[in-house]
């Protein structure tokens, strides 16, 4: 994501794992989570695909998708014929956007009650 973007995004100054999940409600209403990406040109669920495709040549792998989200990167895996895939993420509002037969298995992470130092820098 573009460093302009970025700076844009109050998401950086949470400090509080209920504030991050408040955030993502939000976010998520409307599908704006998703629209905002195409909008912003987001191209990292590509990005991974690519490197996984040089990587990962056993499409049988099982491969976990930590942070999944709304299914961004589970959905370019699975058009380049990954099928063994899981996802997990702490929102749920995020996962209630995942498209059904993406991942073999999808939950809630509930043990996520820290957040990183980077985003509050």
């Amino acid at each position: 994501m573009k460093k302009e973007v970025i700076s844009k995004l109050d998401i950086y100054k949470i400090k509080k794992p209920e504030e991050l999940l408040k955030y993502y409600q939000d976010w998520t209403d409307n599908n704006k989570y998703n629209k905002d990406m195409v909008d912003w040109n987001y191209t990292a669920p590509q990005e991974t695909v690519s490197v996984l495709k040089k990587y990962a040549l056993d499409k049988n792998s099982k491969i976990l998708d930590a942070g999944c989200g709304t299914g961004l990167v589970g959905i370019q895996l699975k058009k380049y014929g990954y099928l063994n895939i899981e996802g997990v993420d702490f929102s749920q509002s995020m996962l209630n956007l995942v498209p059904q037969n993406i991942y073999q298995k999808i939950e809630k992470d509930r043990k996520s009650t820290r957040l990183n130092s980077s985003h509050s820098e």
